[in-house]
């Protein structure tokens, strides 16, 4: 009876991940976001092929463009889904209308850094946070919402980024980030719009299907 009762959930845990993974289509209108063809650079990059991005959900990002140029691409299996805006860490910035300079792997700096990053499963902001940014009916109709922000961790892949999850760097989103605009800066966090955000919320499964962001000069 026992060797039976194990069978039966091991078939019911298999037929619940099917489902998690078979569902894992984007669920969103993408016909409502701006799309530029990403860089040739981010194709012709080492990244590109070691880590197969062409098969993968991924987020590129810009920084030889200013915050007022659209500088982030999301990107599922080589289909441009939205070129939107993102913030860079104030550390970097010299001026809101030129690219950012300077970038650190040091806590306290306050500073981007370049790199590839793995994006790790969606987990509350801590301290957690209700005032927020947000594309929800509650925040569309009231300008805030009870739910709790979230963000997305990353996980630093090489020595240019490597102390990110030790410096908190995440995917996140705030009131100065929209669709239309960036108009400020970060402490090294990808800031998103709200838009942005939705499409990696509706990518299940994210621990176990590889989700990368890639940040180059």
């Amino acid at each position: 009876m026992k060797k039976v009762s194990v069978i039966f959930f091991t078939i019911v845990l298999l037929v619940i991940t099917y489902l998690f993974f078979k569902n894992d289509e984007l669920k969103i209108d993408d016909s409502k976001f701006t799309k530029i063809d990403l860089p040739k650079k981010f194709i012709e990059s080492s990244y590109f092929s070691e880590y197969n991005l062409a098969n993968k959900f991924v987020v590129y990002v810009d920084f030889s463009k200013s915050m007022t140029k659209r500088r982030l691409w999301v990107v599922d299996h080589g289909k441009v889904i939205a070129t939107s805006y993102t913030s860079h860490g104030f550390g970097s910035m010299s001026s809101r209308f030129l690219p950012p300079t300077k970038f650190s792997n040091e806590e306290g700096s306050s500073k981007s850094s370049l790199g590839i990053y793995r994006i790790l499963t969606i987990r509350n902001m801590n301290p957690p946070k209700t005032k927020h940014k947000c594309s929800c009916d509650e925040y569309e109709t009231t300008n805030e919402c009870s739910h709790l922000a979230k963000k997305f961790p990353l996980k630093g892949l090489e020595s240019s980024n490597s102390n990110s999850l030790d410096r908190g760097i995440v995917i996140h989103t705030s009131r100065y980030v929209s669709e239309n605009n960036c108009i400020g800066n970060s402490d090294g966090c990808f800031v998103v719009s709200p838009e942005v955000f939705e499409i990696l919320q509706a990518k299940k499964m994210m621990f176990f299907k590889k989700c990368y962001l890639v940040a180059m000069k």
